[in-house]
């Protein structure tokens, strides 16, 4: 039994597979709540731990404390060059975020197709995944993306950064208005569809491209052809899937956009088994 934790920049959440990948315990808190978590294996059933964090050292000496009375072997995620049929193309490969390594890991072993990996939360991240003709079919590359602010981050900032723009409170507008009309009438309306068709703009752009990096390839393999999947996960995926669902007719992906609940952690427990297995 493996405990996966994604700390997060807001969220910390966690998760326990079975030998099958079947998960049998999850949860989740605010990250200013990790005191009150009880991570006892009588209380969660483990026997090892791997952890991605991108909440910095505090947060992280946090959990080793909490961890340590347990005495499981505790793994922290690294980003590599190449792990579970994925290369990792950023300059350098260690500075990428462990949990876009993870997604990016966990999405390619649900689709072995090219996907654009989005990961909708304090951040937004949107990366491509690439099925290229001179790599081999159980083989892909991350060859790069895009980070924005999250949904409610960016509404935020604006009220900060300006003078006379409504200064909102996050927990308040975490939920989609009933209708997102880009000639919006009210200044609220107008941050917040703002600030969503930014995010699926950048989705449908970052699709966009892809396709043309395909079109461009020398040899077009049957892989290679195909419209990118759209993964999504984090707290703001099904707002962010709405929207794109709204604007997928235009762009022909209808069938290509799903909500992967858990992709991180998913992508922990793969990510552990294959170094278990390397090692072995």
């Amino acid at each position: 039994m493996l405990l996966t934790i994604d700390a997060g920049n807001t969220r910390t959440k966690w998760a326990v597979f079975n030998k099958a990948g079947e998960i049998t315990n999850d949860g989740a808190c605010d990250n200013r709540a990790l005191n009150a978590v009880d991570f006892s294996p009588s209380t969660l059933s483990y026997e090892r731990v791997v952890i991605s964090n991108v909440a910095g050292e505090a947060h992280a000496h946090l959990l080793a404390e909490k961890l340590a009375p347990h005495a499981r072997p505790i793994r922290w995620i690294k980003s590599t060059t190449q792990a579970c049929g994925l290369s990792n193309r950023y300059d350098q490969a260690e500075t990428l975020g462990t949990d876009r390594w993870a997604a990016l890991i966990a999405a390619w072993h649900i689709k072995q197709a090219p996907c654009v990996v989005v990961n909708a939360g304090t951040a937004v991240t949107i990366d491509a995944l690439s099925v290229e003709p001179q790599i081999h079919t159980s083989q892909a590359a991350f060859i790069g993306g895009l980070i924005l602010p999250g949904l409610n981050l960016m509404q935020q900032s604006l009220g900060l950064a300006t003078a006379q723009l409504p200064k909102l409170d996050l927990a308040e507008n975490s939920t989609a208005p009933a209708h997102i009309d880009i000639f919006a009438k009210n200044t609220a309306d107008a941050i917040y569809a703002g600030a969503l068709h930014a995010i699926v703009g950048a989705i449908i752009l970052m699709v966009r491209e892809l396709n043309v990096l395909y079109k461009q390839a020398q040899h077009k393999q049957a892989q290679c052809k195909q419209t990118p999947f759209i993964v999504i996960s984090g707290g703001n995926a099904p707002i962010i899937y709405q929207q794109l669902m709204k604007e997928c007719p235009l762009i022909e992906m209808t069938q290509q956009a799903l909500i992967v609940d858990n992709l991180v952690l998913q992508g922990l427990y793969l990510l552990e088994n294959f170094m278990q297995s390397d090692t072995q």
